[in-house]
């Protein structure tokens, strides 16, 4: 039997639901409230150190820590830590792992991998927690290879440290490794995956479009009881508009009990691109009756959909609604308008508005515009568009086919008619003879 079909339908070869964790202590929830403070996390160190504190007894040495991987002014902070740090012999026992692990997630979250890695290489003993923040900066780093090596290396791994390989694959265009990955988590070490691992395993399941397997997931996160409301649901949204199953998107979407933006843009663009575009300016309406903020991403779909169903009015009154909000149009947004003029055969309108944006169009504008052209048979603009495009990207052989293509169009049909004048001069003669 294959990996795959280990996880069909009827027999998923999910493990079973793990316990649930131990509550978070007191001392835990306030340390981790500190360090949301920032730089008052960093004050309240130096007024400890200041007050003669030992550095092992400073009650805000892991907050100021946290405070310099969340602050990117505060390298040099970071530094002065690690200088203290280093003058009082730590590393120089296991109880230590703490600080240098927070030490280790500092440098990495400031960018500074190489010092990150002497740090961790120079701790006596480290922690799964340690493997993990070095595993983390590495995906975050898009070093791939070396996040590969340390996973391997591991002496123990747990949820998040398959949670972070399994993501990095996703992120970075590996998603049948990552699908692999998931299934050797589940079925070889038996461990549950928990929401972050679904939203990781049902991304890579998308690039791929396995719906099937997808279907599966799904069923193991509903008997699992995860919540829909964060990534996983927008996941699952995502992943059934992709494959076009608009049905199971909006059945999906309508489970999910506190909704936010992320789920609302996910099913609108789901329709814009799949139809009818009449629902998902619908649901667009819906969502802003209920007070939940559109942001550009969701305008993208929106417009996405008036260029589809070839509502033009309505396109640019979502513009003007989107600059209303205090939404400033991207790129991306001008690409909409200009594909909704051009759809509707207002090519000198759409022309003139991709030539006047306030930064480059792009090939992909100047391609939509000039497939356009060609959908309507406009030779003269054609080859205007193919200009620009051609400028854009001089060695891409596109813009010459679909010019080439226009025109051949236009020739093809421009001898239909000859052939029926003729055709008609023919029988007139034949008749009269």
């Amino acid at each position: 039997m294959n990996n795959l079909s280990m996880l069909s339908p009827t027999t998923s070869g999910f493990p079973p639901s793990a316990r649930p964790s131990k509550p978070v202590s007191n001392a835990t929830a306030l340390r981790c409230r500190a360090a949301l403070s920032g730089d008052t996390a960093l004050r309240a160190f130096r007024a400890h150190h200041l007050a003669g504190r030992a550095l092992d007894a400073n009650p805000a040495l892991l907050p100021a820590l946290a405070a310099c991987a969340r602050l990117p002014a505060a390298a040099a902070d970071a530094e002065q830590i690690h200088a203290l740090l280093v003058k009082c012999g730590i590393p120089r026992a296991v109880s230590d792992v703490h600080a240098c692990t927070s030490l280790v997630r500092a440098y990495a979250r400031l960018g500074r991998m190489r010092d990150a890695r002497k740090v961790f290489d120079g701790m006596p003993e480290r922690t799964v927690v340690t493997w993990n923040v070095l595993l983390d900066a590495l995906v975050r780093a898009t070093d791939l290879d070396a996040a590969w090596e340390v996973f391997a290396e591991m002496p123990q791994r747990n949820v998040v440290s398959w949670n972070t390989i399994i993501t990095g694959f996703v992120r970075l265009g590996w998603p049948q490794e990552a699908v692999d990955l998931f299934v050797e988590m589940t079925l070889v070490y038996g461990l549950a995956p928990d929401e972050v691992t679904m939203v990781g395993f049902i991304s890579a399941v998308i690039d791929i479009g396995l719906l099937g397997l997808g279907r599966s997931a799904h069923g193991y996160v509903l008997r699992r009881e995860l919540s829909l409301d964060g990534a996983l649901g927008v996941a699952l949204i995502n992943m059934y508009t992709r494959c076009g199953s608009m049905g199971a998107a909006h059945s999906c979407f309508s489970s999910v009990s506190n909704k936010n933006v992320e789920h609302w843009t996910s099913v609108i663009a789901g329709f814009a691109a799949h139809g009818p575009p009449e629902m998902a300016l619908s649901l667009f309406g819906e969502m802003r009756q209920l007070g939940i903020e559109p942001n550009g991403v969701t305008f993208v779909a929106v417009l996405n959909a008036c260029s589809h169903g070839g509502l033009v009015d309505e396109g640019f009154k979502y513009c003007s609604l989107m600059r209303s909000m205090g939404i400033k149009p991207t790129i991306q947004h001008y690409g909409c308008l200009v594909d909704l003029l051009g759809r509707a055969g207002l090519l000198e309108e759409a022309f003139n508005l991709a030539s006047n944006l306030p930064e480059d169009p792009g090939f992909v504008i100047w391609s939509s515009l000039l497939a356009a052209c060609r959908s309507h048979g406009n030779v003269e603009m054609a080859e205007l568009a193919a200009s620009k495009l051609a400028d854009t990207k001089p060695s891409h052989g596109s813009s010459y086919v679909l010019l080439s293509n226009t025109c051949s169009s236009e020739t093809m049909g421009g001898l239909e008619e000859d052939e029926e004048e003729d055709g008609g001069a023919w029988s007139n003669e034949e008749t009269r003879a």
